[in-house]
């Protein structure tokens, strides 16, 4: 879902709910039927994000808070994975997912202000500097194993 917000965003296109859940059907169809799992990584996700919609990724390895700051200053969502039950989210279900994908879109004094598609109240949901970036990690295969991720983020060219 995140690929697609950002995608509309992007584009300078509106997205329905009803909108977003066919384009959902439509990407996991895609994404099945190119040999993609049900989680990707975030170069996965750039490749995905490449040959479905024309966007032309870039990975940003270790980012620093100042990096994605600077990012989002520039106008630029940056997609980010995460290890979902890092986050602490009070509104994820249970513990939260394993792996999780989100869009930063803004930042403030302390905070990253997001758009986390992980529950129903995720836009403009804000993290903590520290508590987002510390959740920052690629996935791994393994959903236990998340933490041991690589700290890697998505950003997405304009076309």
């Amino acid at each position: 879902m995140s690929l697609i917000m950002v995608h509309h965003f992007l584009a300078g296109t509106d997205l329905t709910r009803e909108q977003a859940e066919q384009e959902i059907l439509d990407l996991v169809q895609w994404e099945t039927e190119h040999g993609y799992g049900m989680d990707v990584t975030v170069a996965e996700l750039g490749e995905i994000a490449e040959q479905y919609y024309g966007h032309k990724p870039r990975i940003i390895e270790n980012p620093t808070t100042d990096d994605l700051k600077r990012l989002l200053a520039g106008g630029q969502p940056v997609i980010v994975p995460a290890a979902g039950r890092m986050l602490g989210n009070p509104y994820f279900s249970g513990d939260g997912p394993w792996y999780h994908m989100l869009i930063l879109k803004g930042y403030g004094w302390r905070n990253f202000i997001t758009n986390d598609p992980g529950t129903r109240r995720g836009e403009g949901y804000e993290y903590k500097f520290s508590t987002l970036h510390t959740a920052i990690h690629d996935w791994t295969g393994v959903r236990e194993e998340i933490q041991k991720g690589r700290s890697a983020v998505l950003v997405l060219e304009k076309f």
